[in-house]
């Protein structure tokens, strides 16, 4: 018998068995991105984030474990981007160095939010000009690259915009918000309203949309998408970010002001989710990454708490509460 029978019998005889354990079975992926597939990874992710907070919450300055699980999240997004359009247009072959660049000019904010965290987490208060300085480096070198780009045609340099642009406001500006959110002394908490309230947007958009959508919200973009889906995740998503707020975060806001934050949440989060699906549509692929079976890449599970980072910021600055 040949190596490859012997590995071909290997794996008849463990579908077989799973086949005939139905609890084995319930618990083993398909990766086929079924409903269960999904499920097992939902639980799986939600698991390891519960066990990180309790850890995080119960030792010296643990708030460094949410950074680095937020600035994680943020580089695997940024790769994950320039894994889709690092390619040469004819062969789709990888260009490395191509890659590489892009890479650091995408990820720099990542990389540079992260070491802010960390920084902030320990001494107290968070370096907004460093963070703010690594955003302008890699939208100047994201500049330089498409000018490279398109200098013999400019239909290449207008490619290269269409595609890496939308990509860097995405992940170059938004996802560092996401670390930066992590290491405030009430990051974790905060973190987690963030979690509820994208999480149930999401969930009230799907099930609506399945169920009772009937106009299509954005056809060239996500066809599944449903005005009606769209106003069920607004509903939803203001009214758990009211009920969370108070249940997670307490007398942080008003009713009021949790209602206004959750509403700015959904709107950046539905408009992220789109975005995302704008750059899949460019490359023609379903999923940025098969990292997490049955939900795709990182930017795929990540990309509404990525979008809506930045408003949770930027409205906790206006109403004074950060």
């Amino acid at each position: 018998m040949s190596s490859q029978d012997a590995i071909a019998g290997s794996d008849e005889l463990k579908n077989r068995s799973t086949a005939s354990n139905p609890f084995l079975s319930a618990f083993t992926f398909d990766h086929t991105g079924s409903l269960k597939d999904r499920l097992l990874t939902a639980v799986i992710v939600l698991g390891v984030a519960v066990a990180l907070t309790i850890l995080a919450l119960a030792i010296p300055n643990g708030r460094i474990l949410a950074v680095t699980f937020a600035g994680g999240v943020a580089v695997l997004s940024a790769f994950e981007v320039v894994r889709l359009f690092a390619r040469d247009e004819a062969t789709l072959s990888y260009r490395k160095g191509w890659g590489a660049l892009h890479f650091v000019a995408i990820g720099l904010p990542a990389v540079v939010a992260t070491a802010v965290g960390v920084q902030g987490v320990v001494w107290g208060s968070l370096d907004w000009k460093t963070l703010l300085v690594s955003i302008v480096a890699g939208a100047q070198l994201l500049m330089i690259l498409q000018v490279v780009a398109g200098r013999r045609r400019l239909e290449d340099g207008a490619r290269h915009a269409e595609s890496y642009a939308p990509a860097f406001i995405l992940v170059g500006v938004c996802a560092p918000q996401l670390v930066v959110i992590s290491a405030l002394p009430y990051g974790i908490h905060l973190f987690w309203w963030l979690v509820g309230v994208v999480a149930l947007n999401d969930a009230g958009a799907y099930f609506a949309g399945k169920y009772l959508g009937k106009h299509k919200m954005a056809p060239a973009l996500s066809p599944n998408k449903t005005v009606e889906g769209s106003i069920a995740g607004y509903v939803i998503g203001i009214t758990a970010g009211v009920f969370l707020g108070h249940a997670i975060l307490g007398c942080f806001l008003s009713s009021l002001g949790f209602a206004f934050v959750a509403f700015v949440v959904v709107v950046s989060a539905q408009a992220a989710d789109l975005s995302k699906s704008y750059l899949k549509r460019l490359r023609g692929v379903k999923d940025t990454g098969a990292f997490f079976p049955g939900h795709g890449g990182v930017l795929d599970r990540f990309d509404g708490m990525i979008g809506a980072a930045p408003a949770v910021v930027l409205t906790l600055l206006l109403l004074g509460a950060l």
